[in-house]
């Protein structure tokens, strides 16, 4: 009996298994319905829909029905299983990205007892477990935890097809390499952010002359990626490229980057990253601010600069995929695009403080005091999740649909869901976030015209035959460009009350429809039914 409780305490999985059950419990405490505001998983969620009702891949959102290129297909692939399963989006899918998340964790904490000493594996898969960022973002219909997830099976696969090589100078064998392939094409089929694990890839098996290998690979990845390719290029869409090469993601009027523009960029993705999103990650605040990520960023240089005496798959990869980061749009940097790398971020940061333990007077010490202040940091914003958790799931079962969403944002979402089945088949509407409207209308709808200029709008809604806008109160576009075409063409408008709500006005387009009366307040419009 001793014999086995000391082999499986020694076993490379129990470890992993703990900290990923650890980790489930906490998001489970955690979980909470309030919908994504950002808009990306109701785009997936449409984009599965397209698969389950008509069959093919299309921005079924769109009255024009383009073909999708911009998101690969593996992601809404899952998610429509979800829903054939019957799924809901505010709770079923959320839990199944829990588990998701979950699974990310054990091969994240199961790579790095492969890779590094069981203590520091240990301790840094601990904060991964813990991140109060990845237990709140892990819950959302993003495809970041599975993409996650795949790069970290990658990861682990080609490790096992390394160590099934009788010596360094044999060729790995087919089967183990077929395998990690696989692993690493659902990575890239899942986010095209996988494109540099599968350039890290051709590298480290070119600097260990692996020529079958990246015959393997070639031959897997080349006909799926260039169909895919093709497929976007078949309809001149610039597809995932486009925000990297767009100054404005928001508004493509404004043109292409400069040299000059990219560098800005990447400047103030770098300070974004070091003073906000490093910070969040680890301990779910911005309270140490810059500190910490200068702190944070020279311990993870060393702890990569020495394993580039002999440099992994990791090594290659991490760089690679940080210059893809430090090139997104600053105005969507987030925590949860370093998901995939966090494990190895942990592994480096983890080997820095290692080193430093073993350089002081009293080793132990000097670690079980660095991991106390660390859970004692953490400790804040990991309570305030699950309090926030507790507080939005009482809110929801109470009848409050989306507790805990900021108020702009509740109100749009409930002006969708008013909306529902009240308009004539086949109407379009305008608004701020078409592919949500779309998940909680089921109309078709596309962004306003990022022009304060009228005839933009009025010339949109010609074209696609919209005859509605929804009137929203998100502060980063409505009042720049929706709001001053209100208020300069007033009479051109008219407000539905009973789809309306304090924050999200549902309005009729009806160019040419009767003056205010006498009297009316300069900020009023009339009220209307949904037809005429």
């Amino acid at each position: 009996m001793r014999e086995t409780i000391r082999k499986l305490v020694a076993s490379e999985w129990i470890g992993p298994l703990a900290l990923a059950f650890i980790h489930l419990v906490l998001a489970a405490l955690s979980f909470q319905q309030s919908p994504f505001t950002g808009g990306d998983d109701a785009t997936y969620i449409s984009l599965a829909r397209s698969l389950i009702e008509r069959h093919d891949y299309r921005d079924i959102w769109n009255p024009a029905l383009p073909l999708h290129t911009q998101y690969p297909p593996v992601f809404p692939l899952v998610v429509a299983a979800g829903l054939l399963a019957g799924l809901e989006p505010q709770e079923g899918l959320k839990m199944l990205m829990i588990f998701i998340s979950t699974g990310a964790v054990f091969a994240s904490c199961l790579w790095l007892r492969r890779v590094t000493t069981p203590g520091i594996a240990f301790c840094a898969g601990f904060f991964i477990a813990l991140s109060p960022e990845i237990i709140w973002l892990g819950q959302e219909v993003l495809s970041d935890p599975l993409f996650w997830l795949f790069a970290m099976l990658s990861l682990l696969a080609w490790r096992h097809a390394q160590q099934s090589q009788q010596s360094a100078k044999d060729p790995m064998p087919v089967l183990p390499v077929i395998v990690a392939t696989a692993a690493t094409l659902a990575a890239y089929f899942t986010r095209s952010a996988g494109a540099p694990l599968l350039l890290a890839i051709v590298i480290w098996l070119g600097l260990r002359k692996q020529w079958r290998a990246i015959a393997i690979v070639c031959a897997m990845s080349a006909p799926p990626i260039f169909v895919w390719w093709l497929r976007g290029h078949g309809q001149a869409a610039s597809g995932y490229l486009a925000p990297f090469i767009a100054v404005d993601p928001y508004n493509p009027a404004r043109g292409n980057v400069t040299p000059k523009i990219l560098l800005e960029r990447i400047a103030e993705n770098l300070s974004l990253y070091a003073q906000r999103h490093l910070a969040r990650l680890v301990f779910g605040s911005m309270r140490t601010g810059v500190f910490f990520g200068i702190a944070f960023a020279a311990a993870l240089l060393w702890g990569w600069g020495k394993k580039l005496k002999r440099p992994g798959l990791a090594e290659i990869w991490l760089p690679l995929y940080l210059a893809l980061v430090l090139l997104w749009p600053a105005a969507w940097a987030g925590a949860r695009f370093l998901f995939p790398v966090v494990p190895l971020l942990a592994l480096y940061v983890g080997e820095t403080i290692a080193d430093l333990a073993k350089a002081a007077s009293h080793p132990r010490i000097f670690a079980a005091a660095l991991l106390i202040a660390g859970i004692v940091t953490v400790e804040p914003g990991l309570s305030r999740q699950i309090r926030i958790g507790t507080e939005c799931r009482e809110r929801f079962y109470t009848g409050e649909q989306f507790a805990c969403t900021a108020p702009a944002f509740a109100d749009f979402f409930a002006t969708a869901e008013r909306v529902r089945g009240k308009l004539p088949k086949g109407s379009v509407v305008l608004s701020r976030k078409p592919t949500i409207f779309y998940a909680h209308s089921g109309y078709q709808s596309v962004l306003y015209p990022l022009s304060p200029v009228p005839d933009s709008l009025f010339n949109l809604a010609r074209r696609l035959g919209a005859q509605y806008v929804v009137v929203d109160q998100i502060n980063d576009l409505a009042p720049k460009y929706l709001h001053p075409i209100l208020l300069a063409r007033r009479d051109d408008f008219c407000i539905v009350p009973e789809l309306s709500t304090e924050n999200a006005a549902f309005a009729r387009i009806e160019v040419g429809g009767p003056p205010r009366a006498p009297g009316t307040a300069s900020n009023a419009f009339r009220a209307c039914g949904v037809t005429k």
